[in-house]
């Protein structure tokens, strides 16, 4: 098969009956308490903590593109479902509690801005400050974060500052004001869901009105912005989640982002804390009581919303990503997405939990992971002038280039053959095991051939699962095949 000539046309390259497409491909069925889809791999020679670091210092970085990400852990309510680091904010000490916070993440990104000397000149192209829900922050304790990160990094003149929150956190307009005023360039609000049963149950802290409000104060600053919307939960629907995306769509919200349900345990993973659901006991009781939407009613959610994308003239990317048409420069991605995922640009993350990559030096890829103990962390920041590292992963071979081509499937932006060529010395259609994998994905019309026949591209089919196929075909199916990566490609 001359998988260069096949082409799959836009107008026919999606089912909405995403039950029907998952039978004809049963490998990619994962089901809920399994699914924790994520770009990054669990493969790869495990580093511990000092051997990370010397890696981390001869990474060849000065003068290449990377993104910072600071992750802060505190929530002023923890949601049933958040497997991700997190802990209850204080209701009493909460000015000190803040400051304690805002001194251990400045500190860690010095410590590194000082021992390893390629930091500084990084150029950084993007900033995201996650969480936890990093908009408890005030804006106060923000500039000093944002302040720190400029006079220490050198932040190029159109660098993305990102920051995400829940409604609660922008409803108040001076709030936001203040946000835009200190540099914050765009935006990032958990809705989930407009249905106050839903919302009661998963503990969230918003009302609709509130998430309303949220998004018409984002509206008001002109930056781009995105709603994270998730389907899967119990007392959702399919009519609920059309409704909710509806809704989004009266809004004109810039960017969608559509998340399934991940109720793995991230903690017995190494890369996240447990959540409320994870708990055997509980989930035991969902399961008994049928409050866990079945796989194909999972599904026949994201067709609802999809439909509600597609026809008011949402494109999806990254994938998972909806955005309307200009709302984005450069293939209507956002920066952060493209440094992320479409050219897996090194990403530098700080604070607890974090996890980050130092990529493009060479046809390695090293996985970076700090302490997720929350309260370790913040004693070793106090305590202690070395990072805060738990272990890493050395990826080599086919490792790193599933990974790398997880990342670019997730972007949804072509994936250049001559690119994993140069970068990795593979080819994509005449080497196996990529031969074979892409053969498959174009005969299942999960992926096009474009640019002439010098990319491939997701289709519609192929956004729609693209975790799956990430998991089970780039993952697996690339990154475990034992036979050394052919590098006969100049």
């Amino acid at each position: 098969m001359n998988v260069r000539a096949c082409d799959f046309p836009e107008t026919i390259e999606y089912e909405p009956n995403l039950g029907a497409l998952l039978d004809r491909h049963p490998e990619l069925q994962i089901e809920r308490d399994d699914y924790n889809i994520n770009v990054t791999a669990n493969y790869g020679e495990r580093l511990e903590p000092d051997a990370l670091f010397e890696r981390y210092k001869q990474h060849p970085g000065q003068g290449r593109p990377a993104h910072l990400y600071y992750h802060f852990p505190l929530c002023e309510y923890i949601c049933h479902f958040c497997n991700y680091v997190k802990q209850l904010a204080s209701p009493t000490s909460r000015g000190a509690q803040l400051d304690r916070w805002t001194d251990a993440l400045i500190k860690e990104s010095t410590l590194y801005a000082q021992q390893v000397p390629w930091v500084t000149g990084a150029l950084i192209e993007s900033f995201y400050i996650g969480g936890g829900t990093a908009a408890v922050l005030t804006p106060a304790h923000l500039k000093r974060i944002l302040d720190h990160v400029r006079s220490t990094f050198h932040v190029t003149p159109e660098c993305e500052l990102n920051i995400e929150g829940n409604p609660d956190n922008f409803c108040d307009i001076d709030k936001v004001r203040a946000l835009g005023d200190i540099g914050f360039n765009r935006f990032s609000v958990g809705v989930q869901s407009f249905t106050p049963e839903v919302n009661q149950f998963t503990n969230r802290g918003h009302t609709p009105d509130m998430s309303r409000q949220a998004i018409l104060n984002l509206r008001s600053t002109g930056f781009p912005f995105n709603v994270d919307m998730m389907f899967g939960l119990p007392h959702q629907t399919p009519e609920t989640v059309s409704e909710d995306l509806r809704t989004l769509v009266e809004l004109r919200v810039p960017t969608i982002t559509i998340y399934r349900l991940r109720n793995a345990d991230r903690q017995s993973m190494g890369i996240g804390n447990r959540a409320v659901w994870n708990v055997p006991k509980v989930r035991n009781r969902l399961v008994e009581q049928g409050l866990f939407p079945t796989l194909g009613a999972t599904y026949e959610m994201r067709e609802r919303a999809v439909e509600h994308l597609v026809r008011n003239g949402y494109q999806p990317s990254p994938c998972g990503w909806w955005s309307l048409p200009g709302t984005y420069r450069e293939g209507n991605i956002p920066r952060v997405s493209r440094n992320k995922w479409q050219r897996f640009d090194t990403m530098l993350a700080f604070g607890p939990g974090a996890y980050g990559w130092l990529a493009g030096a060479d046809r390695s890829v090293i996985q970076t992971h700090n302490s997720s103990d929350i309260s370790g962390y913040l004693h070793h920041m106090e305590s202690s002038d070395t990072p805060p590292l738990a272990f890493g992963r050395l990826l080599t071979g086919n490792q790193a280039v599933g990974t790398a081509l997880g990342f670019a499937y997730k972007s949804r932006q072509p994936i250049e053959i001559d690119r994993f060529k140069r970068e990795y010395g593979v080819d994509l259609v005449e080497d196996e095991p990529f031969k074979t994998v892409f053969s498959e994905l174009l005969s299942k019309g999960l992926i096009r051939s474009t640019d002439n026949g010098n990319a491939f591209l997701p289709t519609l089919n192929g956004e729609a699962l693209h975790e799956e196929i990430i998991s089970v075909y780039l993952h697996e199916r690339i990154g475990s095949f034992t036979t050394a990566v052919c590098n006969k490609v100049a």
